[in-house]
């Protein structure tokens, strides 16, 4: 079965998925906005991706932010199209343009997307936006989507038949050695591990980590950010003790953060937009850890049950009862870092991701 798989970009957490695809279907993979890496990740990409040896790809150059060459691709004949994306206009044109060739071709079009209903701006835009979004997505083959919360949203708020939507979970490639015996010390670690923007509601973990009863704690920060001076500047006013702020880390150098840390903390905010998974919970989890996120996370209700709390956005008091409840009781610590690294071995494998993935093609091709 020949398919066109086009992706915005080579992220790492997705390079082991495009492989073990190439291995059961003619996979025609094409990145269509591969800068978005440097933008959002500061990651450079070349020419050559590592990762993807023998899989036939393409990176596609931007002109005025659309992808050149993509329309010649499309014209090709593939039994199946996946794509998909409205983050800029271009990107929507990108996607109509795949859906109507598609349609001309007489082709499924599958869109995959990680959109849940967390709060938009109410404005013309948004309105003209959603329309066609829901076009789109009413009309296509199927659809995509790694958790619950997006599958009700496609459902809910783009009338998308529920038969329609495929539910393929997230993964990370997480590679290292998980040990539950390094968590075993004095201190109560709390980790955090992501960019330091605004959206990520760090000052928000570092008020609920000032108001915590816990005479032996550490807060340790992993990232960087233009909310970094900010941050520093409010552990600085607070006088607040034992905060570490140790900047950019490598992926491999974070699993002795995650082995020595206690329970990890995921305080995302809405700002103009939620958090649409949230890759550090699979990261954590991995590693023996509780996790916290709030309701702006989209993978909180598939990941945590019984391994953790979700709690709600800006929410210090609950964020604060929340580690406070983990941290003092060492039997329900231990309990929920077993428990994390139950559902992240059971559900969250690459096994997971291509069973789901197949599914969906097998019942595209009926």
């Amino acid at each position: 079965m020949k398919i066109l798989f086009t992706h915005n970009t080579a992220m790492w957490y997705r390079l082991p998925f495009f492989k073990e695809l190439s291995k059961i279907y003619d996979l025609d993979l094409v990145f269509t906005h591969i800068s978005v890496m440097q933008d959002v990740y500061d990651e450079d990409i070349n020419k050559q991706i590592e990762g993807l040896e023998g899989v036939n790809y393409t990176i596609l150059p931007n002109f005025h932010g659309f992808a050149k060459g993509l329309i010649a691709k499309s014209k090709n004949s593939y039994d199946i199209t996946i794509g998909g994306s409205w983050d800029t206009p271009q990107e929507l044109v990108e996607t109509l343009i795949l859906y109507c060739i598609t349609k001309i071709k007489k082709e499924p079009f599958i869109i995959w997307r990680e959109d849940w209903d967390w709060k938009k701006e109410e404005n013309i835009k948004e309105k003209i936006l959603h329309i066609i979004i829901k076009y789109l997505c009413k009309h296509s083959n199927a659809i995509l989507v790694p958790g619950t919360l997006h599958k009700e949203y496609f459902k809910k708020k783009l009338a998308v038949p529920e038969n329609h939507i495929h539910i393929m979970p997230n993964v990370s490639n997480i590679k290292g050695h998980a040990d539950l015996n390094m968590k075993n010390h004095h201190i109560k670690k709390i980790l955090y591990v992501g960019r330091l923007i605004e959206r990520k509601g760090v000052i928000y973990l570092l008020k609920a980590y000032e108001k915590l009863n816990l005479d032996h704690k550490e807060l340790i920060i992993v990232g960087s950010g233009d909310e970094e001076e900010k941050l520093k500047e409010y552990v600085k006013e607070k006088n607040l003790e034992n905060v570490t702020f140790t900047g950019k880390i490598d992926n491999e150098a974070l699993e002795k953060y995650y082995n020595e840390s206690n329970l990890v903390v995921v305080p995302s905010i809405n700002k103009g937009m939620g958090d649409p998974w949230v890759f550090v919970l699979n990261e954590a989890m991995y590693y023996y850890n509780p996790i916290i996120a709030t309701t702006a996370v989209g993978a909180a209700p598939d990941m945590i049950r019984d391994n953790g709390f979700i709690v709600p956005e800006k929410d210090i008091d609950s964020l604060k009862t929340a580690i406070e409840t983990i941290l003092i009781d060492k039997e329900l610590e231990n309990k929920m870092a077993l428990k994390s690294k139950e559902i992240i071995n059971n559900e969250f494998q690459y096994s997971n991701m291509i069973n789901s993935f197949n599914e969906c093609i097998k019942k595209v091709k009926k």
